[in-house]
Parts: C-alpha cells; structure tokens; sequence
C-alpha cells in the first residue's frame, strides 16, 4: 500500500510539472500568457473572458510541482532501499503503474484538453481584437457573432465526441456505461434519452448512435458557419478592408 502511495504522489506530480512546464515553455515561445476582456465582450462574442496565467504565477507552480516531484522520487528512492532482496519490484512496479495508469485517465484527458483550449482561446482573443480594429459594419459583427457562436458550439461536441471515444477504448467490455464522472454534458444527455428510445439496445449500440448523433450535431454547425461566411463573401467587393472578410 505504502509504495503504491508513493508511486501514485511521484506520478501526480510528474503530470503537474510536465503540464506547468508546458506552459511556461509555450509564454516564452510564443507569447502567450494570459488575457481578459470583459464579460459582456466575451458573451456578446461566444468567447472565454480570460485565459492562462501570468507568468509569475506559472513560475510559482512550476517551481512548486517540481520540488513536489523531486521529494516525491526521495522518499520512493528511501522505501525501496528497505525492500527484501527477494521479491521481484521490477513486476510489482509494473502493476501498480499499469492500476494509476488507468486510474488517471482522466486526469491526463483533462490536462491534454486544457493545453489545447488555451492555444485556442489565445488564438480566438488575437483574432477577434483583430476583427473590431478593422471597423465592420453591423451586419458584417452580426454574421460573425453567430459563425463565432457555431465554431464554439462544434469545438465543443468535436471534443465531446474525441473524449468519449477514448473513454469507450477503455470500457470495451463493459455491458453497460456509467460516465458522469466524465464531464461530457452533451453525449450524456444523448446517450441518456437514446437510451429510452425504442427497443432495448446494448450499451455499445447506443454508444455508436451516441456518436453518430453528435457528429451529425456538428455537420449542422458546419453548415452556419458555411452559410455565414457566404453572406459575408457576397458583400466583399463592396468593402473596403478586404481582408477582414477573409
């Protein structure tokens, strides 16, 4: 138990660092750090408020997981010191990585997902400070809200769908799903009224469904998108900042 313990701290805190360190790493890379804008500016828009952290603070929890991780590798190097000689460490080890490997799915998924959105919320702040120093005109800001408002939404269900299908490669076996540890508010709520559709189906066939509804939940969004991008095409030779259509 103790060295399940100790495995489990030095993982932990391994997955903190690595995380923290990507960020620190991405702010002197690229610049980016963290951003706000007003509440009202970002509901009006479909967009995050604020996004990352300053780079003081991520310095303070870089620092911070990586003294966690180097203790945590001490007191793992001082139990093992007092292990008998004659039990096989080498296989337990690989058991209990393989049970925390499992057990923080996750958590991993977690991180992976908030790496990604603030690459995408940086991203979407510089895009949309962009858009309103080019002065459009009201029709143009109402065309963009709403293919804003789409690209939102289908991020949203492409990320839904990316983590439940991961979570399925996990669960192939299972004759029934319990995921609401697994925050995915939209395939929960298909998955759920699916399941009390029609005739009694496994768990793996309302999965597929599950899926196949969401996608199709995201092809709608495309066409929005594609529909208001055609209406601002079609008062493109009529303006005069051309690239701001683009």
């Amino acid at each position: 138990r103790t060295l399940t313990q100790l495995l489990n701290r030095l993982n932990y805190s391994k997955l903190q660092h690595e995380q923290w360190s990507y960020y620190y790493n991405l702010g002197m890379t690229e610049g980016i750090w963290n951003g706000r804008v007003s509440k009202k500016m970002a509901d009006a828009n479909s967009m995050c408020y604020t996004y990352g952290r300053s780079k003081h603070l991520i310095k303070q929890r870089l620092d911070k997981h990586k003294l966690q991780y180097e203790k945590a590798q001490q007191a793992l190097d001082e139990h093992m010191k007092n292990t008998p000689s004659n039990i096989d460490m080498d296989n337990i080890i690989n058991m209990i990585h393989n049970l925390i490997e499992k057990d923080q799915y996750q958590l991993r998924l977690e991180l992976e997902r908030r790496k990604t959105m603030l690459r995408l919320d940086a991203e979407e702040h510089r895009l949309t400070e962009t858009f309103y120093e080019l002065k459009p005109r009201q029709t143009e800001i109402k065309s963009a809200k709403i293919i804003w408002k789409a690209i939102h939404e289908q991020q949203n269900i492409i990320d839904e769908i990316a983590i439940f299908k991961k979570w399925l490669e996990l669960h192939t076996q299972a004759s029934s799903y319990i995921f609401q540890d697994v925050q995915l508010p939209k395939i929960n709520h298909m998955f759920i009224s699916l399941s009390f559709q029609g005739p009694i189906s496994s768990a793996e066939h309302i999965a597929e469904q599950t899926i196949a509804k969401a996608e199709q939940i995201g092809l709608y969004y495309s066409k929005i998108i594609n529909n208001e991008k055609h209406k601002l095409q079609c008062t493109r030779s009529h303006h005069k900042n051309i690239q701001q259509l683009d």
